[in-house]
């Protein structure tokens, strides 16, 4: 099952219940053209994440730092790491991924094999992503092998394909923490640009429908506004102003695919104070209008949303008092 449609609290944290509590662990077979906004936008979550690109590549971004994986590349996410993802090739990129909950591994919770292999990783703020390239080190070939084999049983439906799943999950956990010698750490590292990072987009995803402006998202991490375009830059990539008028067509689409209000309504409770400035920064994203939109997809049909939401790089000093027209 592909997720068309990443829902996130107002944190950031997903909804999507992945697994359940008999096998807290879900395996997804995905195509970027199929995700809502041809992305998947910054979120996290309190499982593990582990993604074996099988076509073209995406660009996994984490606070201050990214990666380009290739196909026959795989990347390891950590819990709680605020992330990431979009296609980095021309055409298609799919991926196979599997999210899991830490004690899926230790078995019991704060039994041994918790405490000693899989606490000490998923609490080091530091590993917030680790690349495998089969090009690399013998032992991240045998990491790739393990889980490319493991979603090959998974894909055959067969009765113990969970079983597999488990154990490929714990092969892969060994060699992780065996070869890479940094995984674990006791020191008490700074955390304050990923604190920072969550409280702007915080405030961003709680005001989103409000004028907001550089300063009230600045003062919502105690930074100045130019700290604030330094630490949207250079943690996620983009400005403030990209951020927030990305966030908005989002939500803007929920809107006009899941309920029947009228354009300019939705214009308003997305954020957007000018129908018309909405209906032309939305043609700009979707090369199509708000309405033509509406006719042409509903939640209906069983596929995506939208294919081609662009990223809309707005220059740093447009709007520079207020986000708004």
């Amino acid at each position: 099952m592909q997720i068309y449609k990443l829902e996130t609290e107002k944190n950031g944290r997903e909804l999507t219940a992945h697994g359940n509590d008999d096998f807290p662990c879900a395996i997804y077979d995905e195509c970027f053209s199929e995700f809502f906004g041809g992305e998947v936008p910054w979120h996290w979550h309190d499982e593990i994440e582990i993604v074996l690109v099988t076509e073209g590549a995406t660009k996994v971004e984490c606070i201050n730092t990214s990666e380009i994986v290739q196909a026959g590349e795989m990347i390891f996410i950590n819990a709680g790491i605020l992330h990431k993802l979009t296609n980095a090739s021309v055409g298609e990129c799919r991926i196979l991924n599997v999210l899991f909950k830490p004690q899926m591994l230790g078995g019991v919770n704060h039994g041994l094999i918790y405490k000693k292999n899989i606490l000490p990783v998923i609490t080091n703020k530091e590993l917030q992503a680790y690349k495998f390239s089969d090009t690399d080190k013998t032992w991240h070939s045998l990491a790739i092998k393990e889980l490319a084999d493991a979603f090959d049983v998974w894909k055959t439906q067969s009765a113990d394909r969970e079983f597999y799943i488990n154990i490929a999950l714990m092969k892969f956990w060994h060699l992780f923490c065996s070869h890479q010698l940094n995984t674990a750490s006791d020191q008490n590292t700074s955390k304050s640009n990923e604190k920072r990072a969550h409280s702007l987009l915080d405030y961003i995803h709680k005001h989103y429908e409000e004028r907001i402006s550089i300063a009230d998202i600045s003062n919502a991490a105690n930074i100045s506004e130019s700290e604030c375009y330094r630490m949207f830059r250079n943690t996620l990539g983009c400005s403030p102003n990209s951020y927030l008028l990305n966030y908005r067509l989002r939500k803007s689409v929920q809107l006009l695919t899941e309920s029947n209000k009228r354009i300019s309504d939705i214009a308003y409770e997305s954020g957007f104070n000018c129908s018309a400035y909405f209906a032309k920064k939305f043609k700009l994203a979707f090369d199509i209008t708000p309405m033509q939109f509406r006719k042409r997809y509903s939640t209906t049909l069983g596929h995506p949303l939208a294919n081609h939401l662009s990223t809309i790089q707005t220059k740093p000093d447009s709007f520079p008092n207020n986000m708004q027209p």
